[in-house]
Order: C-alpha cells, then structure tokens, then sequence
C-alpha cells in the first residue's frame, strides 16, 4: 500500500485535538517545563565548570580577541538561565541523562496511544507494557540512527536523508511491536521500502511546519525577557510534539496494518491487552 500524505496529515491533526492528544499535549508540556529547567541547569552548571577552569589559567594565557569582559562572557550569565538549579556539572549531567529517558517513555506512550484506536483513554497497557526495555531500545535506537544520519550526511547529504527516512518507523516498531532497536532499525527499512519518496515528502511538511512555528514562537525572544521565551517555546514545542507523533503515527498505521478492520486500540487485540 502507497502512503496517502494528505490522511497522515489531517488524521495526525484530528487526533492531536482529541481528548487523547490534548491530555498527551499537557503531559508534552509538563515535561517541556522540566526539561527546560534540566537544560538550563546543565547549561548553567557547564558555564560554572568552565569559568572555573578559565580563572586556573595563568595570565595571558588565552590569546587573542575576547572582549571587555574576557573570555567568560561567551557562557551564558544567570539571565540567560533564570530556570537554573545550583547543582553541580555532574549532577546536571545524570539529571539530563534522566529526563532524556523519561522522554524516550513518554514518546513510546505517545505512539502507542496515536498507532492505536484509542481517542478517550490511555489504557494502563500502553503505560506498563514492556516500558523498561522499550524505553532502552528507543533511547539507544535513537542514538543509533542519530549517528548513521549524520554519517550519511558527510556523504553529500543524500544517503543522510535516504538513512533517515528509511528508520523512519524504528520508534514505532519498538513501542508498537516490542521489538528491540537491531530488528527494529530491519523492520523499518523493509516498511519504508518503496514509500520512501512519499514519507520524505511527509517529512518535509512536517520539518516545514516545524520551523513556522518556531520562527513565530522564537519572535517572542526580541523581547529580550527569558523566561517568557521559555513558556512560549515550552507551549509551542508540547503541540508540535504531539502533531508529529501523531502524523508519523498514523502514517505507520497506513503502512503495516493496510487491510485491519478491527483497529489496534480495540480491547483484546494481538498488542493490547489490559494488564
């Protein structure tokens, strides 16, 4: 079956603003908070780390331009992170690690909930099933992709964006199938296979949109006060999450299950089931 652009689209936006995708948005949005903070606290920890390291430097050490202010002006100051927590790098580090992990699970509900059937609630399955390792495989599965993406790209960025459609569905196959990132990363290979040309184009729209939308958020940053660009981003980013999960879902849904009539979210299907 080819791949129907326009359906993905207007059936990743009308489950967005279900009640499913409006209570997924909240929890997107929730996290976009925390994560803000984590990020800045990193942000802020580095810059700390960093000066530290610039004052042990005997005079005269660092050449060149640096302005008035010497090299430390190039770290971003307490304004530039009001969300930031006094905790030391490595704690900020681990922090970080943490929050990336929490993320990865809330995605893998996310798509099991828009893959599904499901528009009023999140079964308890889709929370519980498998979430430890599910979690694991998308992270790494993740940062797999992330490097073979990048590779291509050093190669005249042509086979980066074929690598990077082509594991277009690795998320899907470990949230929705339980597999693990390696059969995963073959699974999403075989399912792109011959749809490639229409899921870039999907893609594109996607990244289009994006950048809109950020464009018009990040206008919001000449008003130079930080911790409103940081709401605006937070709000902004926790809609366009859920529309992408919700794009890409429903275009995996089109692909591997073609000729299902019963739908995925229905009690007692092959991947739902209540525990």
């Amino acid at each position: 079956m080819s791949l129907d652009i326009s359906k993905a689209l207007s059936d990743g936006f009308s489950r967005t603003f279900e009640r499913n995708g409006l209570l997924l948005m909240l929890v997107f949005l929730a996290f976009g908070a925390v994560n803000a903070v984590a990020g800045q606290t990193l942000s802020a920890a580095a810059a700390r780390f960093a000066r530290q390291q610039l004052e042990q430097l005997p005079p005269g050490a660092m050449a060149g331009p640096t302005g008035p202010a010497g090299p430390a002006a190039a770290f971003p100051g307490a304004e530039q992170t009001p969300l930031a927590l006094p905790i030391p790098l490595p704690a900020a580090i681990v922090t970080a690690l943490f929050i990336a992990l929490v993320a990865e699970a809330v995605r893998i509900v996310a798509v099991r909930t828009l893959v599904s059937d499901e528009t009023e609630r999140i079964p308890e399955s889709f929370v519980s099933r498998n979430i430890v390792m599910a979690t694991l495989n998308g992270f790494v599965g993740g940062i797999v992709v992330l490097i073979l993406v990048a590779v291509g790209l050093l190669f005249l960025v042509v086979p980066g964006v074929f690598l990077a459609i082509s594991f277009f569905f690795v998320r899907q196959e470990i949230a929705v199938e339980d597999q693990n990132f390696v059969d995963a990363l073959s699974a999403s290979w075989e399912l792109t296979s011959g749809n490639r040309l229409g899921l870039f184009g999907l893609a594109l729209v996607l990244v289009v949109i994006g950048l809109v939308v950020s464009a018009v958020a990040g206008a919001v940053g000449f008003a130079g006060i930080a911790i409103l660009t940081t709401a605006v981003t937070t709000v902004v980013g926790a809609v366009t999450t859920v529309f992408s999960v919700a794009v890409a879902a429903r275009a995996y849904d089109q692909l591997k299950y073609p000729s299902d009539t019963v739908g995925h979210g229905d009690t007692g299907s092959e991947w739902d089931v209540e525990v």
